[in-house]
């Protein structure tokens, strides 16, 4: 397939030398693509049938987690794209996460090494371009692309009638972001199925990063609550380094690299499922606060004693449900109330928290579900008299 490849590549690169426009030209206008497209590119071919519905247009999903992990979309298109074309590097997929936004550090984009200034890398660019984007990017649709980055310019699946847009960069690699779908690989290109769109992963606190989760989300995401509380600790996050890294690690029992490395983003996850926080995987706030409980320097909820709690849960949120995956000050005066450890009342409403309220529903001939309702703040109130 290389050979082959090559050969098509050097006819058609051959072509532009001799008089048609473009194959080396500088970046296009605006509007215009990168590089001259062929009309009639090869592209890729599906492991599967497709069917013959396509699947829906993504909106834009930016980065909300931080989570260095590659996905399963990115990684077996990767894999197809050398396979078919042959040329180029393979690139990366996941990176750090101190670059600003960037779905690398979701594990969900790819950069396929392919430089402009190369004839052959070029021309195989610009075949994958082309079929990526032709017939208003149904086969961008098929594969859950959001968008495309080359040789300064941009295209995305959300916003064709723009077509290439002025960008930076990116002459020597082909940059492809995927939505929460096709960085799944929960796609027709892959399935044989119309997918669906995937929202992906929800922050709980604001100002935090999301938990990435395993399951598809259908809706959009609800608004996170406030922060709840506040330390003398800044934000850190896999790729940072320094001593407040260097601290995190000697709390945590790892190696004190003073790196934010992959020990230490496990580490943080772990700790974090122990004790009630979003699995972010990154030194925030809540985490801080439970982590190194010296440093808080402002908490919402403070003063309470478990029958104080009770008391103000059961007149405050009788009325309202709190369900698994819930963050907000009603779970803070909860954890009390249910007198979890002091590392443990964050205020979300995880594992631990869930197996507490389970066995004051036992206790109290309550279904053990998990959930609070009025029932539950009842009991509560009784249990702390």
């Amino acid at each position: 397939m290389r050979r082959i490849w090559i050969i098509v590549a050097a006819l058609a690169i051959g072509a532009g030398l001799m008089g048609a426009p473009g194959l080396l030209d500088s970046p296009a206008a605006a509007g215009q693509p990168p590089v001259t497209l062929p009309a009639i590119p090869t592209g890729l071919t599906s492991p599967v049938t497709p069917p013959a519905g396509l699947d829906p247009v993504s909106p834009y999903l930016p980065q909300v987690s931080c989570s260095p992990v590659d996905m399963p979309g990115p990684m077996m298109l990767r894999d197809l794209v050398i396979a078919t074309y042959g040329v180029g590097g393979r690139g990366n997929i996941s990176r750090g996460c101190t670059e600003g936004v960037s779905e690398h550090s979701e594990g969900r984009a790819w950069d396929w090494i392919v430089n402009v200034k190369d004839p052959v890398e070029k021309a195989a660019a610009a075949d994958f371009i082309a079929w990526v984007t032709q017939d208003a990017g149904r086969n961008a649709r098929r594969l859950g692309i959001m968008y495309v980055i080359y040789n300064e310019k941009i295209w995305s699946v959300y916003n064709i009638p723009a077509g290439w847009r002025a960008s930076s960069g990116h002459t020597d690699h082909v940059h492809v972001s995927f939505a929460w779908n096709g960085a799944r690989g929960n796609t027709s290109f892959w399935t044989g199925r119309v997918g669906t769109i995937d929202y992906g992963s929800c922050a709980r606190f604001a100002g935090s990063y999301a938990e990435r989760t395993d399951t598809p989300r259908a809706k959009p995401c609800g608004r996170p609550t406030s922060a709840l509380v506040k330390t003398s600790r800044g934000d850190r996050q896999y790729g940072r380094t320094g001593g407040t890294v260097t601290r995190a690690q000697s709390l945590l029992g790892v190696a004190r690299t003073g790196r934010f490395d992959a020990a230490t983003w496990s580490a943080v996850r772990t700790y974090q499922r122990a004790h009630d926080l979003p699995g972010t995987g990154v030194l925030d706030q809540p985490t801080w606060a439970s982590l190194d409980r010296a440093s808080i320097t402002r908490r919402v909820v403070i003063g309470y004693t478990p029958a104080r709690a009770a008391k103000q849960g059961l007149a405050s949120y009788a009325r309202s449900t709190l369900a698994k995956g819930r963050a907000a000050k009603a779970v803070v005066l909860l954890q009390t109330a249910l007198r979890l450890p002091l590392a443990d009342r964050n205020g979300y409403l995880g594992s631990v928290t869930v197996a507490a309220v389970q066995r004051l529903q036992s206790a109290s001939g309550l279904e053990p579900d998990g959930v609070v309702r009025a029932e539950e703040w009842q009991a509560l109130r009784a249990a702390t008299r």
